[in-house]
């Protein structure tokens, strides 16, 4: 099972080089802040980036290109993250541009992919396929993370197995038709509560996770029932 933690903009120098010495024998995927990414070097982990510049390179001040990450040893990229839509206004164009660089610097793309309307399932289902035409044929492997976006940080609300387990029948089928080599990634209110069932899911090949990976007691329960 994969787990990947999504640091996102927490943890000042010094908590993040602690962080690295308590995962260092850890088998998950890491995706600090960029500032950080040079901490992590030599250990079982995988290294990952949050983000990557749709551009390749040149006067883009404040982005970071595909290949300056490659050359850090990132591994992984995270790439359609429901904040980077809901709060940089990225859309599918941006996200295109991006997997294209993530996978020509010979990286694996973590793709987010959310949705428009869960009460209409032909609507949810065009949507989800929407989000996955972008993929380029050529990619040889690539995560998919389905996040509710209403599930995000919060791990009171109840989730609905038998949608999820639908969606990623969807997602699936689609890349499978395409010859996309692929696996599922489930984020979103994950808990000591409702892990099993995630687990059990159909299609689940493991989770995204942020919250929980700050709060080391939630994040080591999660690690040992997957590893």
């Amino acid at each position: 099972m994969i787990l990947v933690l999504n640091m996102k903009m927490n943890m000042s120098l010094s908590s993040m080089i602690a962080y690295e010495e308590y995962i260092r024998q850890k088998d998950v995927i890491i995706l600090p802040q960029y500032p950080y990414l040079a901490l992590f070097k030599g250990g079982k982990y995988h290294l990952g980036s949050q983000d990557v510049s749709k551009f390749l390179k040149g006067s883009y001040t404040g982005e970071v290109c595909a290949k300056s990450l490659k050359q850090l040893g990132v591994e992984y990229v995270l790439v359609g993250h429901h904040e980077r839509r809901e709060y940089f206004n990225e859309g599918l164009e941006d996200f295109k541009a991006k997997i294209r660089n993530v996978i020509d610097n010979d990286m694996i793309p973590i793709y987010c992919v959310d949705q428009v309307d869960i009460t209409n399932n032909t609507t949810l289902k065009n949507s989800i396929i929407e989000q996955l035409k972008i993929i380029p044929d050529d990619t040889k492997e690539i995560l998919i993370a389905y996040e509710p976006s209403w599930l995000i940080g919060k791990e009171e609300e109840k989730i609905d197995i038998e949608l999820m387990e639908d969606i990623f029948t969807i997602i699936d089928e689609y890349l499978t038709s395409r010859s996309i080599e692929h696996k599922l990634l489930y984020g979103g209110g994950v808990n000591e509560a409702n892990l099993q069932s995630l687990l059990d899911m159909k299609h689940n090949s493991g989770f995204i996770i942020s919250s929980s990976a700050l709060n080391l007691e939630k994040f080591a329960h999660i690690y040992e029932r997957l590893k």
